[in-house]
């Protein structure tokens, strides 16, 4: 059976949006021994995934921290940097989940229609251009541009900083980043399996029995219930022999070509944070789980990812200024741009 296991728990920023809450929470879960943790406004709002996330790196030293961001409407720019910041202060455990969220409500507070609306093929594109032009702006400073040499006097080394010059169908991204390029290279995206064509993302969100090649996560949902935390234990069991017995018949050794992260997902209630830790404790007494992530190691080195090479600019080196531009359109017309 597969044993590659790793665990990550949710943490509603709404339940802990007071600074004592939050740190309390994170400690004690990278304590128990989980590898990643991710961060999103429960129903009542909260701190944003970033802003939670990069306080939990203050705090922590081990464990992953993933920001669980809506593309859709999103700026690219600043999300690019925003995830880089986090990288860059959490020596490398960064991770983006894509939470796609198109409906009318988030357009409005955006001041446009749903995406959804232009088109069947709209939606995808949008989402897949906004991490494009995020990891084209993770590339857009090369490894070594930050020099910071006193004794020369020499900061940056403007041959590897670079434009991105990206126009996408509703916006463009001149560039360069604000950052140097982050400590992954590029931060890990994790997107569920309908988005995996137009994201291309590194961990693939999968229902029990959906077929995956790479790293993958599985949502399970924990409640304060026996019986509920029994079964969010059989569901991992269940997905770990079905992986084990469809790579065997296909003459594959057992073993997954990349982990698979059980993502738990406690309730609302406080009762579920047990609930969670017996579920984590079942999930060790049978064997499954990986044991708890040493410090120094990055994310992409948890799942099992390569380090991405950068990609070098074709537009020449930046301007001696920050040199970044973007914007959004949001009108609906074909090929409306910024």
């Amino acid at each position: 059976m597969v044993t590659h296991v790793l665990v990550a728990v949710h943490v509603d920023t709404g339940e802990h949006d007071e600074a004592g809450s939050l740190r309390a929470r994170v400690v004690a879960l990278e304590e128990s021994g989980v590898h990643a943790l991710t961060f999103a406004p429960g129903p009542g709002g909260g701190l944003t995934a970033l802003e939670a996330a990069a306080f939990a790196a203050a705090w922590t030293e081990r464990v992953g921290l993933v920001a669980v961001v809506n593309p859709v409407h999103a700026e690219p720019f600043h999300v690019s940097n925003q995830l880089s910041s986090l990288d860059r202060v959490s020596r490398g455990r960064a991770g983006w989940w894509l939470d796609v969220v198109d409906d009318a409500a988030h357009a409005r507070a955006h001041g446009t229609e749903p995406v959804g609306s232009e088109g069947p093929d709209a939606l995808a594109q949008d989402v897949a251009e906004v991490v494009e032009a995020a990891r084209l702006l993770w590339d857009s400073w090369e490894d070594g541009a930050l020099v910071a040499d006193g004794a020369t006097g020499r900061f940056l080394d403007t041959e590897r900083v670079r434009h991105v010059d990206f126009v996408g169908r509703r916006f463009s991204v001149k560039g360069p980043a604000l950052l140097p390029r982050p400590p992954q290279g590029h931060v890990p995206v994790l997107a569920r399996a309908v988005w995996a064509d137009a994201t291309a993302p590194e961990v693939t969100v999968v229902d029990a029995d959906e077929p995956v090649d790479g790293p993958a996560v599985l949502d399970v949902p924990v409640a304060a219930d026996r019986r509920l935390v029994t079964d969010a234990v059989e569901r991992v069991v269940g997905r770990l022999a079905r992986s084990a017995t469809v790579a065997q018949s296909a003459g594959q050794r057992p073993e997954r070509p990349g982990p698979l992260l059980v993502r738990l997902v406690p309730d609302r209630s406080e009762d579920a944070w047990d609930a969670v830790g017996q579920v984590l404790s079942a999930l060790r007494a049978r064997g499954l789980v990986e044991p708890p992530p040493e410090p120094g190691l990055t994310l992409r080195d948890l799942l099992r990812l390569e380090r991405p090479p950068g990609r070098s600019g074709t537009t020449g080196p930046a301007p001696t200024g920050d040199g970044r531009a973007t914007g959004r359109t949001h009108a609906t017309t074909t090929g409306a741009r910024a």
